[in-house]
């Protein structure tokens, strides 16, 4: 009868430990879905552009209103964007300083006349570093599994993975990079588990008016600098590979944690280079 007694006890604690143990993972993935939307934020600078570069030209012309062109920096030489202060007079086009923050020591402005080179390849991304939060990672071209009846592509394994299709570091496009925010069953590394704390840092760079989120993309020719415009949550049903008329790369890692239904992409543009 004791022992009866005992193994019925023993199953109604362990019941109540597995419904608390459910209870407490739900309320917390509850909570963390409810955060979500804080992770929705947009650098208030210059350094924001559209993805749309708007070429003018006597069509575009009859299309677009005066309201229309200060929205957008139009490219009127191929690679090189120009604010619309410059339109009346493109010679003396250049980088308005005001709209960057301090340049990292050591590399050049890419917004230059000088760097028309950019708008082809530089060779494959070998390793990626954001400084701000200590990261920094080799970087690996992702290879393609096939699964039979489909194909997708491999997960990154403790490193930074880079879409092959998309743009190279420094190439007009957009450069798509995946890695972990965490993988405690695949144990495949948490290389961008800091990821989330870009939001609440562009809110920082807004209140304080200046400053900016760094990121630095090495490749077999030079050293990327770009920095950080935006950050944006978003189903993973909804995420989608998309290019750009500058040079741009896309971070993108899975939130909110134990869960993953979601996706962070954190959006950059290239502002510096520093040639090898």
């Amino acid at each position: 009868m004791n022992k009866r007694l005992s193994i019925g006890v023993t199953m109604v604690f362990i019941g109540l430990v597995t419904l608390l143990f459910i209870g407490g993972y739900l309320i917390f993935i509850v909570n963390e879905k409810s955060n979500l939307e804080q992770l929705n934020v947009n650098l208030n600078n210059g350094l924001s552009y559209d993805n749309i570069a708007v070429t003018i030209d006597e069509q575009d012309i009859d299309n677009l209103s005066i309201i229309d062109l200060p929205a957008h920096f139009s490219r009127m030489h191929f690679g090189v964007l120009f604010h619309p202060k410059y339109w009346h007079d493109p010679i003396k086009t250049g980088t308005d300083t005001r709209l960057l923050t301090e340049i990292t020591e050591g590399f050049d402005l890419a917004s230059s006349l000088d760097n028309l080179a950019l708008v082809v390849p530089k060779g494959t991304a070998t390793r990626i570093l954001i400084p701000m939060l200590n990261i920094d990672s080799p970087v690996d071209e992702l290879g393609i599994i096939d699964l039979g009846d489909s194909q997708e592509y491999e997960t990154p394994d403790n490193t930074v993975g880079h879409i092959p299709e998309t743009a190279d570091p420094g190439e007009v496009g957009n450069g798509w990079f995946f890695g972990h925010l965490e993988s405690p069953f695949s144990g495949e590394g948490n290389v961008f588990h800091r990821l989330p704390e870009i939001p609440e840092l562009l809110r920082e760079i807004n209140e304080i008016g200046e400053g900016g989120i760094n990121i630095i993309i090495h490749s077999s020719t030079g050293e990327y600098l770009y920095q950080v415009t935006s950050s944006e949550v978003l189903h993973a049903d909804e995420l989608k590979i998309y290019g750009s008329d500058n040079s741009r790369i896309s971070l993108v890692t899975c939130v909110p944690r134990l869960e993953y239904s979601h996706r962070l992409v954190i959006k950059a543009i290239l502002v510096g280079v520093k040639a090898h």
